[in-house]
Parts: structure tokens; sequence; C-alpha cells
């Protein structure tokens, strides 16, 4: 969109971006006076069998022209509607990107720094679980029943709803441009590619005229006003209508694409056993689970890592490196079996729910 910008900008702005056919009784300050004119105002279209209108009742009636002087503008207002939701998703995700771009450094055979990502993502999702370990233990209905407030659904959560608003963002932006061009049919993009593929050009349909018509009101002094019509070409629109054709099919895909990505999303984090089944994969190719460990598997998943635990290792898998995953993941369980096994998870959980029975009682 930034390369149509520069493109269309410097078409309009630096070149000339209209010109038009005036009676041989102008002159060249009259004719500069006509093209400008007709540039800042709005041209109309006509088919080659209908007549000019001759009153402003049979003006009213044809097709005019009001987007081709604001094109690179909105384009610019609709290049920064799509950074909206990237912009929410780099606030809301706080360290996230940083731990990704942590695990991205450590994908080379470098023993240290993949010790050190390793460490830094244990630590972080470490966190993350005795946060979520408090928030089970609260006396506090209304916060315990908030789905929101779980600390280990947030990250997923906003995932999903930075997605939404891509989805929606593009959808908007196929309607933003149905309304900017004046056109009827959402699916314009669509109809013009396919009156091209035809071999209907714009003389017959309409979309995107090269010809227009303008009228333009002179005031003499002493003279009654006179009006001339002018015809008039506009050159940009043979460009300007292959970049609104790409941008409704790019919208559309993006829309479609990101649509059936977010389903993947949703079902590889927000279902329970497809979390578990996601770290037992590394689990067991380390050799690190048992079947009488299943259930402790799932416990551990569902309550320790829980959906933002492997959101951030399937990012980190994505992103990254699938072994900085598996070492997390190992990591992670490893700690697990070893607090359980010397009793410091249950000591841990006791001392917790002691001091919310004593804040409650006073």
């Amino acid at each position: 969109m930034t390369i149509f910008i520069v493109i269309i900008g410097l078409r309009q702005y630096v070149g000339k971006p209209i010109q038009c056919w005036v009676p041989q009784e102008f002159s060249k300050a009259w004719e500069d006076f006509a093209e400008n004119y007709c540039w800042v105002s709005n041209t109309y279209f006509l088919m080659a069998s209908d007549d000019i209108p001759i009153n402003a009742k049979e003006l009213a009636k044809v097709q005019h022209l009001t987007y081709y002087q604001w094109v690179a503008i909105v384009l610019a207002g609709q290049a920064m509607l799509t950074w909206v939701p990237h912009l929410i998703w780099r606030v809301g995700a706080r360290r996230l990107p940083i731990l990704i771009k942590n695990a991205r450094s450590a994908a080379v055979p470098d023993t240290d720094l993949r010790r050190k990502a390793v460490q830094c993502l244990v630590a972080a999702l470490e966190e993350q679980a005795e946060a979520a370990n408090r928030h089970r233990r609260l006396r506090n209905t209304v916060e315990k029943f908030l789905f929101c407030l779980n600390p280990t659904m947030r990250l997923t959560l906003l995932f999903v709803m930075v997605r939404l608003m891509f989805i929606g963002n593009a959808i908007g932006q196929i309607y933003l441009m149905r309304q900017f061009l004046g056109t009827k049919s959402v699916l314009f993009g669509y109809e013009v590619l396919t009156k091209l593929i035809a071999g209907e050009e714009w003389q017959s349909t309409g979309h995107f005229p090269r010809v227009t018509y303008c009228r333009i009101p002179i005031r003499k002094l002493g003279i009654k006003s006179e009006t001339y019509t002018v015809q008039c070409v506009l050159p940009i629109n043979h460009f300007v209508e292959k970049v609104y054709i790409f941008l409704w099919f790019w919208f559309l895909l993006l829309a479609g694409l990101t649509l059936l990505n977010t389903f993947y999303w949703v079902f590889k984090t927000l279902i329970p056993a497809s979390r578990v089944a996601f770290i037992k994969q590394y689990l067991r190719a380390m050799r690190l689970i048992s079947n009488t460990e299943e259930r402790d598997c799932a416990k551990f998943v569902n309550f320790s890592l829980g959906a933002d635990g492997v959101f951030i290792l399937q990012a980190v898998s994505n992103l990254a490196s699938d072994l900085i995953a598996l070492d997390v993941a190992t990591t992670m369980w490893k700690n697990y079996r070893q607090a359980k096994i010397t009793g410091t998870e249950d000591d841990i959980n006791r001392l917790l729910e002691s001091v919310n029975r004593g804040s409650s009682s006073v």
C-alpha cells in the first residue's frame, strides 16, 4: 500500500493528473484554470450514447466521480488502519516479542545463548504458573468466575481478539473501498476483473473511466455567466483500477487465511486435549513420561502451563526453534516433578491457602 501511495502521489502532485480538451477561444491561462477546476471539483462519466446534461436536474442523474483526488490520502488512512491490531498486540503481549526474539537468536549452535534463552523462557512460564496458582485460590467469587482474569488465558485471549480484529479490518477495508469508490456492490473487485477479462472496458462499464466530463461555470464582469462543458482525461484511473482490484482480492485472501489460521490456533491452545498432546510429544521424545504419569501431565499442562504457556511454546516452536521449545517443556516438566516429589508444591499451596483464610477472616 505504501508503494501504491508513492506512485499515485507522484502522479498526482508532481505530474499532470488531468488534461482537458477546451474550446479554441480559451487561452493558456483559461486552459490551466479549467484543468485545475475540474481536478478539484467532481467530474462525471457518460456512455457514448448519452447526451450531455444541460441543466442541474439532468446533471444530478449522471455518474459522478468523487474519489480520484483523494486516492493517495485514503490509501494512507487504510494503511494506518491495517497497523492498528498489530500495535494493540505489541502493547498487550508485553514480553512475548522479546522472548521470541531471544529464542530466535538462540537458534544458532551456541550453547550459552541457547541456555540463556531456555532459562529466560522457563522463568517467564514459572512466574505465570505461580500467578495461576494464586488466582485459583482466590476467595473472591467474582474474581474467581471471571474468565478473563485467569492469568494463564490472558495472552491467548488477546491473540484471538487481535486475530479477529485483523479479520474485521480486512472485511471493513473492502466495505470502505466500496463506499469510497461509490459502487453499489461489495464484489466490485471481482466484477471489474471479470469484465476486463471478458473484454468489456470502461467505456461500456463505467468502472474507473479514463475520459470524463466537467461542467465549468464562468462569470465575467458585466456579462451574464456562461457554462462550459469540457472533456477531460484521467490517466491515473488506468493505474487506480488495477490497484483496487488487487486490494480487493488481497484483503479477501487475508481475511480467509487469517480466519482459518485463527481456528487452528484456537484448536491448539484453547482445547485442553490438544494442549496436553502438544506437550506430550516433547516429553515422549525425551522419554520423560511414563504411562502412570498421564494424569500428572494433564494437570501440569492445564494448571501449570495453561493456555498461555502452551501458546508461548507453540510460538517459539513455529517462529524460532523446535529444539528451544523442547528444552523449555522438558525443563518445566522436570521442575514440576521435582517440586511434587519434594513436597514443595503442596507446601506452597497450603501456605497460600492459610494466608487466604487468614485474610478473609480479618
